[in-house]
């Protein structure tokens, strides 16, 4: 396996944008004792394991604390408590559809995913108590009929589209929305450091796994891009972009937290990172707690985007 020197200087020129684009997991889904998925039209590299569910979680928690409150903007808590019809697109564990099922029983639930064996237990629990989940990939067409919801959910899809399907996944969700319905999309739009005290290692992560993920298809930096798109659209309206920022390992215990979900969301891409660098696990482990430790230094933060839109 190759090596890694202390900032990451040579990350970049190991990758293997070959080896990326091919990349599958192995043994029957599993790989480095993590279990993926098996849709194998949908290029996501992370892990459908309970070691990821865990972290998906934590990241639904962590999301509420950014937004001080639950994480819910285009709709209001009067029209809920009347009851929507509400899809939850790349659901996970399914805790939005739960906290959501909860808060406003009146609705009436869904939920989405490519993977639904991996949270068995979970997703028993939740359909018993109202919310129907489905195997569906939104990058072909979602398992339901057109004008179906009154509001749709979507969060941190980005590692999962390939930039040339964001067109089509943004109308599959307008199919499936009712006229004037709502549309809350969710994603990471950048992590980025403080400029007087520059993250050395950032550029060697973000860039070396930019270019593994755009062999796949993904950019990962186009949810800069997502809000225009949106709004230049004219079977769309009311097109508000709502912005947070967290820490990324300092200002306290939210910080630390932020440095938990990115440690757990990189260790969990090693067998992919493994393929297409020619790196050891511990190689890559390494180089994340490198690029952490100068995040936190840095005052790097998560810059998160939540773009709400209605159906004309």
């Amino acid at each position: 396996m190759g090596s890694f020197c202390s900032k990451g200087q040579d990350l970049a020129g190991q990758a293997d944008p070959d080896a990326a684009a091919k990349w599958v997991a192995t043994s029957a889904d599993q790989d480095h004792g993590r279990t993926f998925h098996s849709e194998r039209r949908a290029p996501y590299v992370l892990p459908a394991d309970i070691k990821e569910g865990g972290r998906l979680n934590l990241q639904h928690y962590l999301f509420r604390e950014i937004f001080g409150g639950p994480n819910y903007f285009g709709v209001t808590e009067a029209q809920l408590e009347k009851g929507l019809k509400v899809l939850d697109i790349g659901c996970g564990t399914g805790i939005w559809l739960a906290e959501m099922q909860r808060d406003f029983p009146k609705g009436k639930y869904y939920g989405v995913d490519i993977v639904t064996t991996t949270w068995a237990e979970t997703f028993k629990d939740l359909s018993s108590g109202g919310i129907t989940l489905s195997l569906g990939n939104v990058l072909e067409k979602l398992p339901f009929e057109d004008n179906t919801f009154d509001y749709v959910h979507q969060q941190l899809l980005v590692l999962g589209v390939p930039a040339e399907k964001w067109p089509h996944v943004v109308s599959e969700v307008c199919r499936v929305l009712k006229p004037g319905g709502v549309v809350d999309l969710v994603e990471v739009q950048s992590v980025s450091s403080n400029q007087e005290t520059p993250n050395t290692a950032e550029t060697a992560i973000w860039g070396t796994l930019a270019k593994l993920f755009s062999a796949r298809g993904i950019n990962i930096g186009i949810t800069e891009k997502l809000f225009d798109f949106v709004q230049d659209e004219p079977r769309f309206e009311r097109v508000v972009s709502v912005q947070k920022q967290a820490p990324l390992g300092w200002g306290g215990e939210i910080g630390q937290l932020w440095r938990v979900d990115y440690t757990k969301a990189f260790l969990g891409m090693s067998p992919f990172v493994s393929a297409a660098l020619g790196l050891s696990e511990e190689s890559w482990r390494s180089s994340v707690e490198n690029y952490l430790d100068d995040a936190a230094v840095s005052h790097t933060t998560v810059n998160i985007v939540c773009i709400t839109f209605c159906a004309c």
